[in-house]
């Protein structure tokens, strides 16, 4: 049976992941807090036990080098005697104590006899049962003391020299211990099931508020591949979510607008190129129909295809251009070489026009471009600004730095263009010359506006005041 789709995503999977982790980072934060509390009390308690084992050693030890063996058993089982009280008077702690000899009988002690658990390094761990009933546990050390025993009779036989080992049980009760132990064990699990519980639970929330913010992004996105290029990703919140929706929304917004600048450069194809082909062809069939065609009218006709093919030319040099085709080529280009020629390229034709070209290039203009290209920009900007130049006016070049960017100015003394048609004329074939009484295909500013987004550039057409500015920055060179 195949799981939900929930439990599928990579926010769910991530989301456990990060859970057992988190699991054994308690786990192990909890071994560190339980090693130095529990385990403080349960050294303590093995001081407490060293501490009284030792006493009797230390005792039974100074009487046999005094009165010898048999006085040390005697005076050790008086000890233990003595310390070891009855059951009906154990308070909250107590000891308990036995004195067992070689065969393992009890000689002295309040307890009934040797546990049976397992013995570690001299430590062992039982349980008794105290008056009330309840099972007791204690922590217990068992000693043995070597000792050459001659003539003991009990419990040994009379005469009899061995060397023999009688061995101390001393133990203490750890019923505030135990359930210390206990409590932080069954503390800890319940805290760190129920921290693991509220991750889970807010993994799963997490999780689902992720898929259908997914959901809704594939809803839309279904919709876009169906023809609705209108619709964007649901943007919530300022997550990574929210960041990839907006990017992608700006990305759909950037497709709609080639889209439509698609559908307008189609439909302004059509509009401009179907007058001249229907002159060209015009012009044909009267060629065709004359016997001897004049070679004025042969002429007109090529003139016209030149026309045609140099607008769709420049239509695959924008296309080029905006395809970054010419980036893998860019260099350091100082610009102050290219206006300067620039400039000397149309000083003839100004002069015929009775207009003053005039420039002011500085040096070390460098940006990181394609010469080429830079060189056709500057050369529309000058070629637009003579085309809408009246007589006696001027054109002003101008290149320089400012900080870190180059910065281009191309203004003129002509007519200028309103503010609201600025945008406009960006486009391909946008022209503010409806009847079409200037030269040209409305496509000059369009490849500039394409170079200067090519070089991360900005282009700004402003007031000069009169006339047109303008104002191509670049960001300079590293």
């Amino acid at each position: 049976m195949p799981l939900p789709a929930i439990f599928r995503t990579s926010i769910f999977r991530l989301t456990v992941l990060y859970v057992v982790l988190f699991g054994i980072s308690a786990a192990v934060l909890g071994g560190f807090i339980y090693l130095p509390t529990v385990g403080y009390l349960k050294r303590q308690t093995d001081e407490v036990i060293e501490t009284e084992i030792n006493a009797l050693r230390e005792e039974f030890e100074r009487v046999q080098n005094t009165r010898g063996p048999e006085s040390a058993l005697n005076r050790l089982r008086e000890m233990i005697d003595a310390r070891g009280r009855p059951a009906a008077q154990r308070g909250v702690e107590w000891f308990s104590y036995m004195l067992l000899d070689p065969g393992g009988r009890k000689i002295a002690g309040n307890l009934e006899g040797l546990p049976t658990t397992e013995v570690n390094d001299g430590w062992t761990e039982f349980e008794i049962r105290a008056t009330d009933g309840q099972m007791v546990p204690v922590r217990a050390r068992l000693l043995e003391l070597f000792v050459e025993v001659t003539g003991f009779t009990a419990p040994l036989p009379s005469g009899q020299s061995v060397d023999t080992g009688f061995r101390i049980l001393v133990g203490r009760e750890i019923r505030e211990l135990s359930a210390i132990n206990q409590r932080f064990i069954r503390g800890l699990t319940l805290g760190l099931g129920l921290t693991l519980l509220v991750a889970f639970a807010g993994g799963l929330a997490l999780a689902i508020s992720a898929q259908r913010r997914v959901v809704e992004m594939s809803r839309a996105t279904r919709n876009i591949i169906a023809g609705d290029l209108s619709q964007r990703l649901p943007v919530i919140g300022h997550d990574e979510h929210a960041d990839l929706a907006k990017s992608v929304n700006s990305m759909l917004d950037q497709i709609e607008h080639l889209m439509g600048g698609l559908r307008h450069v189609g439909d302004s194809i059509a509009h401009d190129l179907r007058g001249p082909l229907t002159r060209l062809r015009t012009r044909l069939e009267a060629l065709a129909a004359e016997p001897a065609p004049s070679r004025q009218s042969v002429e007109q006709c090529l003139a016209q295809a030149d026309g045609v093919l140099a607008t769709f030319n420049a239509l695959l040099r924008i296309a080029r251009v905006e395809s970054g085709a010419y980036r893998r080529a860019f260099a350091n280009v100082d610009l102050g070489p290219i206006a300067a020629d620039v400039a000397e390229l149309y000083e003839a034709t100004a002069e015929q026009n009775l207009v003053e070209i005039r420039h002011r290039i500085a040096d070390n203009c460098v940006v990181f471009g394609d010469r080429e290209l830079l060189a056709q920009a500057l050369t529309n900007l000058v070629d637009n600004a003579l085309k809408y130049t009246p007589v006696g006016g001027h054109i002003d070049l101008e290149v320089k730095r400012a900080g870190d960017h180059i910065v281009v100015v191309v203004a003129d003394s002509g007519p200028g263009i309103p503010a609201e048609a600025r945008e406009r004329v960006l486009q391909r074939f946008a022209r503010l010359d409806e009847s079409r009484s200037k030269p040209g295909n409305g496509l000059g500013l369009a490849l500039v506006r394409a170079v200067s987004d090519q070089h991360e550039g900005k282009l700004v057409l402003s007031d000069n005041a009169p006339g047109l500015r303008v104002t191509m920055t670049l960001p300079a060179a590293r």
